[in-house]
């Protein structure tokens, strides 16, 4: 089948229905392929090893289908990002932290203050993509891998804040720079194993935060704390 997936022409030869299903809506008709990726039983197996517990094959062919995708990005000046990102009136935000700290949970308080002025792009891993013509802005896209909420469409957004949420009692927010988060941002970048990809991303996020506002968001889970976080970053 054919797919586009950040404005990349693809074609996915697959075992299983499952990640057929799973890109429907991302489904194109036949175009010239930026990337064929191919999944084998060799490469299940392989994520067999890297998941605990019980998942189905299927399951794990769509695991090693996005694997194979991350891996090819960044040379196409792209990269996953572990995120939950979203759209406010024409706005990208990503809001990054530790697993368990409440990323999804303050994303939907503000889905909750903002009503139909947001969209939720991808609740956990969208891929970051910047163009030639427009070398100071990275676009956010929606892929269906996108958490176990299945939070996000099938759309871009020109990211413009990228938020670090954590936990506090009460609620505030800093503004920062790339120096104070590079550490945290390293965390939440899928890291390719060839070294040219590797070192690629490398560029890649420092081009990233250069294009950015950063921000901490200190917050408990309170709905106020949407108010005063979406307050302060858009300066309302």
């Amino acid at each position: 089948m054919y797919f586009k997936l950040a404005d990349f022409d693809m074609e996915l030869i697959y075992l299983y229905d499952y990640i057929k299903n799973l890109l429907e809506k991302y489904k194109t008709k036949k175009a010239k392929v930026d990337f064929s990726v191919k999944t084998s039983d060799n490469d299940i197996e392989t994520e067999k090893k890297n998941y605990e517990g019980f998942f189905s094959l299927s399951y794990l062919e769509s695991i090693a289908t996005y694997r194979k995708i991350a891996e090819w990005l960044p040379l196409n000046d792209a990269f996953v990002l572990h995120s939950a990102c979203f759209d406010v009136d024409g706005v990208g935000v990503a809001f990054a932290a530790h697993s368990g700290t409440g990323k999804t949970t303050h994303m939907n308080l503000w889905q909750k203050y903002l009503g139909e002025k947001m969209v939720v792009v991808n609740g956990d891993k969208p891929i970051v993509r910047f163009f030639e013509d427009e070398p100071e802005q990275p676009y956010a896209y929606g892929t269906p891998w996108n958490g176990k909420e299945h939070l996000g469409c099938n759309m871009r957004t020109p990211l413009k804040h990228i938020c670090f949420i954590e936990r506090s009692e009460t609620n505030y927010v800093e503004k920062v720079q790339k120096q104070d988060i590079i550490d945290r941002i390293m965390n939440q970048v899928y890291m390719p194993k060839a070294p040219q990809a590797m070192m690629k991303t490398m560029t890649l996020i420092d081009r990233l935060l250069s294009c950015c506002d950063l921000w901490i968001i200190h917050c408990n889970m309170a709905p106020k704390a949407a108010e005063i976080a979406y307050n302060t970053i858009f300066k309302k």
